[in-house]
């Protein structure tokens, strides 16, 4: 089985750190949100980790960014089974993170109250609470966990409003997705709209939604 394909866009490492090479040498600026809202560049790649499950895998993709010349929003979660916020591999993976020159953000989870009760509003507002005792410190931007969950772009609209003394955006905002910026996504394994390395030069300006569960060194079972 051949594990990359022969264009080299697959998932390994390899090609991950290629396709971000392949931008830099286009002209293109890859950052965080936060970068691209100080400074957006007439090329420029805003780069987004949705951490779903293992924060060891983040910090391997945080690392390749760096080496990249980039700077990324990594979202993490307060109800993962596979790490613990409060944890001190977690806490020291996320201080590498942010030494990297990476954004660590808020990756909202949805439908916990249709089993335990309580409201969607009720349960974003623990996991902000959670998130600021964790790390000692706002953020400035959050993404939602399968989005549908929580009401979608309307619901992430209310949230920002309400915690907008600290939180300046949301991940799925319309001038951040297409068409204002072409958004492209491996949710599932899949990139819908092609890989993010046929978009070189294609568009001027794009969000690219990665999550480092699907990204290996030599196979995928690496990570499960």
């Amino acid at each position: 089985m051949q594990l990359t394909p022969p264009d080299g866009l697959g998932f390994s490492f390899a090609d991950y750190s290629n396709t971000l090479r392949a931008y830099k040498d286009a002209g293109y600026a890859v950052t965080s949100f936060v970068e691209f809202l100080k400074n957006p560049q007439p090329k420029h790649l805003v780069l987004r980790h949705d951490l779903d499950n293992s924060i060891e895998q983040a910090l391997r993709v945080a690392r390749l960014d760096a080496d990249a010349g980039c700077s990324s929003s990594i979202f993490v979660r307060v109800h993962a089974r596979g790490y613990n916020l409060m944890s001190l591999p977690s806490l020291s993976a996320i201080t590498e993170m942010e030494e990297l020159g990476h954004e660590i953000g808020l990756h909202l989870e949805g439908g916990i109250g249709s089993v335990l009760g309580g409201d969607e509003r009720e349960w974003a507002q623990r996991q902000k609470n959670v998130f600021e005792a964790a790390l000692g410190r706002s953020f400035a931007g959050f993404s939602l966990h399968e989005p549908a969950r929580m009401g979608g772009l309307a619901f992430a609209n209310a949230l920002l409003e309400s915690w907008s003394d600290t939180v300046r955006y949301h991940a799925y905002e319309e001038r951040f997705t297409t068409p204002t910026l072409k958004y492209l996504s491996d949710s599932s394994g899949n990139w819908r709209e092609g890989h993010f390395g046929l978009w070189v030069d294609k568009v001027p300006q794009l969000q690219v939604l990665t999550h480092p569960f699907w990204w290996f060194d030599k196979v995928p079972a690496e990570n499960y």
